[in-house]
């Protein structure tokens, strides 16, 4: 897939996403928290979910960074299509594995200095 967002290093972080999403939810299904059905919640993730595989999203160094960073601060990731308000079922799988097991400082300390990316499109009430 040939898209100008793909990148070689966003596309790394995508696999590590990708990996991070399958470990929580195993965990949150050997927790019985999978799939809870929960208004603000996705169950499944989106076709273009930023932790599917050959997406747009997963191969984007913007999209990866603020996902990576969101879901290790524990600040909402919410769907980008569509936009529903709910938040990404990706994003919560990747949050699961990394409560249980966090990253190291040092990439705290480099998500700490990444600036949120900002919204591709502007609001129409601005």
């Amino acid at each position: 897939m040939t898209h100008h967002r793909i990148t070689p290093k966003g596309l790394h972080m995508g696999k590590n996403a990708t990996r991070l999403a399958a470990l929580g939810f195993k965990r949150l299904e050997a927790d019985g928290l999978a799939n809870l059905g929960l208004p603000m919640l996705r169950d499944e993730m989106c076709n273009s979910c930023a932790c599917q595989p050959d997406t747009v999203p997963n191969g984007c160094l913007q999209t990866q960074l603020d996902l990576l960073k969101s879901a290790a601060e524990g600040k909402p990731f919410f769907c980008h299509a569509p936009k529903d308000g709910k938040m990404c079922a990706g994003w919560v799988r990747v949050r699961a594995e990394l409560v249980a097991t966090p990253l190291p400082q040092t990439v705290m300390e480099l998500l700490d200095k990444w600036e949120y990316s900002p919204p591709d499109e502007v609001e129409a009430s601005q």
